[in-house]
């Protein structure tokens, strides 16, 4: 069987003893536990479909009573009753010896079970395996019902068997339509299984061990992998409810239904992932450390092409050393948008198809970096990358203080530890502010005339911030105490000149703010490149962005996933033309709108309309909307029918 871990929790058993105290107390005739599902694999041996939670559970449930009775000095009756548990889970007849135990959990769990029918304790105390059979026992030995009463109530509990002709049913899809109950299976299990349970049990066995037990092995969370490398092979921003449908639909078209072909390629590309996670570290130190900030900064969106940079680096395309300027250049992308834009939410897209884009070039391989820095620039809107004036008028003027968390200590930490021989640990560190949150008489002084509108404008700002290990004795203090406490004695490179005059008002304050950000336009440099095009690229958009159409002009339209495109001239014909693609989409759904009140100004009756559009026979709709209203319009519209919004996009004049 090919579910998952064992997976249940106290919560789970402490239910199935509830039922067990139920049946005993209350005299109940039985209890249904549900559906369990197998299909034979061999004479007398089976693989179970579904129920296997359900099951290892009940195991635990009578293999903790076997044990109880065990410690017990045994009356007849209950030695007869020892044997009977027994029976229920070993095979005492079987001539092979690794067949004796009736149920045979996962490899990861086997041995954690097998253990307790002979040791009563494992090592691994940790594993679920272990923690519900101790509940169970802990309850049998503490509890007033007796042995001959658990077992009693145990054997009124009612479970409906299906077993499937092999050949005959097919087990996948009995599968999806069956487990509801229990703990929810995740993408990865449905996928583990819609891969491993049609193929026969030898090679399920080769296919378990060689191919799926390496991916898990490199990956904290499967389905989140998965996530990613669909993104990456289908170049389309996959939800993650949506996985399961999306893997099974990319393995009919893209393998033709070879599991063991797809097992290969997750394999490979699952160890690029864990480089990306670091779950193993690649061999090159300068890429784990640029890794290492991307993961600071939580910008996953760059995973599904950074997929394709390892593939790329695995063929020898190109070297260590580009990889490394590679990540530095998404850091700086990063991070710009982070410090001007507050979000990098807009670059999903781009980077779901950047490797795509590179490689459309000729001389991609020789001109690989000078080509993403040429895609980089050329982004505009949401995508594009805030140039040196924007970033440093940010770094002076904003409130830096108010980004997350994780994202000012990186500037900060970042600033520090640049150009610096001498690494500071920045573990133990916080955020300080310079001229306090709260002003006394001497800090007053200090600042000079229009010291709370100073303190108002600047509090929050770079030139106002440093890092110290003494926030909690700094507080508020008083700028000489400041001063002896931390500042004139610091190792840190931020805190040297702090201490230098014995003002700090808006001129010292902008005079540091200067300094730090040129040392910020160095860590994050600007791309520049000689690479250019004979004719510029249009640039593709989607509903999925969220992007300022004001004053531009729609010149194609694609519809689903094709090439081909649609001339359009006006918002008008956009509007027309993606309503009719919508409504084909899902008629019903779609005309089921306009009986909400929130679209009905889109479509009134016609009469009241100032520009009604027919985009089908006899349906209207309001077209007297800005380019931004349309988009809207249409962005609400394919969330309502659960329409894929990169299937719409657009071409800009």
């Amino acid at each position: 069987m090919y579910q998952r871990d064992y997976a249940w929790k106290h919560a789970n058993c402490q239910k199935l003893w509830d039922d067990i105290c139920d049946l005993v107390e209350n005299k109940r005739s039985n209890h249904f536990l549900g559906t369990l599902v197998t299909i034979e694999k061999g004479f007398q041996d089976y693989s179970v479909i579904d129920g296997q939670q359900r099951l290892t559970t009940i195991s635990l449930l009578l293999l903790a009573l076997r044990n109880v009775l065990k410690l017990k000095n045994k009356l007849l009756d209950e030695e007869n009753l020892m044997n009977m548990i027994s029976d229920f889970l070993i095979n005492k007849y079987s001539p092979d010896q690794s067949k004796r135990i009736r149920l045979k959990p996962n490899k990861q769990d086997k041995q954690r079970f097998e253990d307790l029918f002979e040791k009563n304790e494992i090592e691994q105390t940790g594993s679920n395996i272990y923690s519900n059979y101790k509940f169970f026992y802990d309850k049998i030995y503490q509890n007033r019902l007796t042995p001959q009463q658990i077992f009693d109530a145990f054997r009124k509990l009612n479970i409906v068997l299906i077993n499937l002709t092999r050949g005959v049913d097919d087990p996948q899809l009995i599968f999806e339509s069956l487990n509801s109950t229990g703990v929810d299976l995740t993408p990865a299990d449905l996928i583990r299984n819609y891969i491993l349970m049609d193929l026969e049990y030898e090679n399920q066995e080769v296919f378990y061990t060689k191919y799926w037990l390496t991916i898990e092995h490199n990956c904290d969370e499967v389905a989140e992998f998965i996530r990613y490398y669909l993104n990456y092979k289908l170049k389309l921003s996959v939800k993650r409810e949506d996985i399961y449908t999306k893997f099974k639909e990319f393995v009919k078209t893209k393998y033709n239904n070879d599991k063991e072909q797809i097992l290969k390629d997750l394999v490979k590309y699952s160890i690029f992932y864990s480089y990306l996670i670091q779950y193993q570290n690649y061999s090159e130190d300068g890429v784990n450390l640029r890794l290492e900030r991307l993961r600071k900064l939580e910008f996953t969106v760059c995973y599904p092409y950074l997929l394709d940079v390892f593939s790329d680096l695995k063929e020898n395309i190109f070297s260590t050393a580009v990889v490394v300027e590679i990540l530095e250049i998404i850091e700086s992308y990063a991070f710009r948008k982070i410090l001007v834009n507050n979000t990098t939410q807009d670059l999903n897209k781009l980077f779901i198809t950047l490797a795509r884009d590179i490689k459309k070039e000729p001389d991609w391989a020789r001109d690989y970096f000078e080509i993403l820095k040429y895609i980089i620039l050329e982004k505009t809107l949401s995508q594009s990358i805030p140039n040196d004036e924007e970033f440093e008028s940010v770094l002076i003027y904003k409130e830096v203080y108010r980004l997350q968390s994780k994202n000012r200590t990186f500037l900060l930490a970042s600033l520090e530890n640049y150009n610096s021989a001498y690494k500071v640990d920045l573990s133990n560190l916080t955020v300080e502010h310079i001229m306090p949150q709260t002003l006394d008489i001497k800090w007053k002084a200090r600042i000079g005339d229009n010291s709370e509108e100073i303190q108002s404008k600047y509090l929050h700002t770079l030139g106002n911030l440093t890092l110290t290990p003494q926030n909690s004795k700094l507080s508020n203090n008083d700028y000489d105490k400041k001063l002896k406490i931390d500042f004139q004695t610091s190792k840190l490179k931020l805190n040297y000149k702090i201490e230098e005059g014995e003002d700090w008002g808006e001129i010292q304050i902008l005079h540091r703010a200067k300094i730090l950000a040129k040392g910020a336009l160095e860590i994050w440099k600007y791309p520049k490149t000689s690479f250019s095009k004979m004719a510029k690229e249009e640039q593709v958009f989607d509903l999925s962005d969220d992007d300022d159409f004001s004053g531009k002009k729609p010149k194609y339209l694609i519809l689903g996933n094709t090439d081909s495109r649609l001339e359009i001239n006006s918002w008008k014909e956009f509007l027309k033309e993606s309503c009719k693609y919508l409504f084909n989409y899902s008629p019903t759904e779609f005309i089921s709108l306009a009986d909400k009140i929130e679209y009905q100004w889109y479509f009134k009756p016609i009469k009241p309309m100032n520009s009604p559009v027919e985009f089908v026979s006899r349906y209207f709709i309001e077209s007297n909307l800005s380019a931004n209203g349309i988009v809207g319009f249409l962005k609400k519209t394919y969330e309502e029918i659960s329409f894929p919004p990169e299937q719409i996009q657009l071409i800009l004049k």
